[in-house]
């Protein structure tokens, strides 16, 4: 008898936990899109704030699940620093900004990092670097292609 009363404990627990990561995947899913003005907020704070590193917008980058195809596929390059974030690679749904640690002194491919993002199964679209303080853009190949 005490073996089904915590198996329905254990139960009750695990669908509590699936119940509310159900919840936050859906409240990010309801909104696919981070809206520009804040994701540029925060490009210029990340880029201001981290050195040696690539600022990258990933349209439907929404959860945290996410980031295991695209962290996998990106800490294989030669130029990421995978001693930083997870194994190089930050993201944040909220904004849809993809940071990837750099190595010293060296640049990020964006042909690669498209490449492999396109791979995992997402779109890349911008990437993000400053200018002494003003915030520069430029849109990825596959984007431009497909306007």
């Amino acid at each position: 008898m005490n073996l089904i009363k915590k198996s329905v404990k254990n139960l009750a627990a695990i669908m509590v936990v699936v119940a509310l990561g159900v919840t936050s995947a859906s409240a990010a899913d309801g909104d696919p899109d981070a809206k520009q003005e804040v994701r540029n907020v925060a490009a210029v704070k990340l880029l201001k704030e981290h050195k040696d590193m690539s600022l990258v917008y990933v349209k439907g980058l929404v959860c945290p699940s996410c980031a295991i195809g695209i962290r996998v596929k990106l800490s294989k390059l030669p130029f990421v620093d995978s001693t930083r974030y997870k194994r190089g690679i930050d993201m944040d749904a909220k904004t849809q900004l993809l940071t990837i640690a750099l190595l010293p002194m060296v640049k990020a491919n964006a042909e690669e990092v498209e490449k492999a993002i396109t791979d995992a199964g997402y779109e890349p679209v911008e990437r993000y670097w400053l200018e002494g303080d003003k915030l520069r853009t430029t849109t990825f190949a596959s984007v431009k292609k497909s306007k």
